[in-house]
């Protein structure tokens, strides 16, 4: 496997598990994840060793993105930077 394949088979993990489906409930667990539920949306099965790699990914940035979910943030803050690009240089 290559790493772009690699990193495909992550996000598409994460994005399968952002979005409901149906009978499904809104909210599933990291706990959730296996390499069974990853095989599920695959055209090829992945080894258990490699599936069990994205899991443990998947299961690291929900973690994260819950920690970033919980810090509150006021209605109209500002950015913490902003992007200012530099003219090019001529020479």
């Amino acid at each position: 496997m290559t790493r772009r394949e690699f990193h495909f088979a992550l996000f598409a993990a994460a994005a399968a598990l952002s979005v409901p489906g149906a009978g499904q409930e809104a909210e599933q667990k990291a706990e959730d994840m296996t390499h069974a539920s990853i095989n599920a949306w695959l055209p090829a099965p992945m080894p258990p060793e490699q599936a069990q790699q994205v899991a443990e990914a998947v299961n690291a940035l929900q973690k994260t993105l819950q920690a970033l979910r919980a810090c509150p943030l006021p209605e109209g803050s500002e950015p913490a930077f902003t992007f200012q690009p530099l003219p090019p240089k001529r020479g």
